[in-house]
């Protein structure tokens, strides 16, 4: 009889110690790690036929993509390089003018209108006409971009293409 407590108690210990030893519960951490982006998408290009009126002609607001996932925000700038200019002669030129107003945005960035108007002066030598926006945190916002063609006066000016070309560019604050 010795020799069967022994045995029982032998079990009992070993068996306590398996359950000692076992894991009831664990953890596992997971992370993502996003990567620092900045993006401007412009749209596809336009073209406009003139009305033949004394009136300016505007282009539809065109919306650009400006988006950073910075917590400093962002500033994208939008810049002509040239006032409009005919395309068979470079010397024939009209001034452009462009506007900003944020359309719609998503994210925890305010989205502000630094500088929201501009033109050139092409007979001053001025063909650079800037607007500028900034965002004070992540987020994505499309951007209304206004251009237009001043006419000064129908019938002033050469027919044929005229052209001026926006660049956006974006930095981070």
């Amino acid at each position: 009889m010795f020799r069967i407590q022994s045995i029982v108690a032998a079990l009992i210990v070993v068996a306590s110690m398996t359950t000692a030893n076992a894991q009831t519960s664990d953890t596992q951490k997971f992370t993502v790690t996003v990567p620092s982006s900045i993006a401007i998408i412009a749209p596809d290009n336009v073209n406009l036929i003139h009305d033949e009126s004394e009136n300016d002609q505007s282009f539809l607001p065109q919306s650009w993509i400006v988006k950073g996932n910075s917590s400093a925000g962002v500033t994208a700038t939008f810049a002509t390089a040239a006032a409009f200019t005919h395309t068979n002669t470079p010397s024939e030129k009209r001034d452009v003018a462009l506007g900003l107003a944020v359309g719609s945005s998503i994210g925890g960035a305010t989205w502000t209108v630094a500088q929201g108007s501009d033109q050139t002066d092409y007979i001053n030598n001025d063909e650079v006409a800037t607007v500028q926006v900034s965002s004070d945190g992540f987020g994505t916002a499309n951007m209304d971009l206004s251009v237009t063609f001043i006419t000064d006066g129908f019938g002033t000016f050469l027919a044929g293409d005229y052209e001026t070309i926006v660049t956006g560019t974006i930095t981070s604050n």
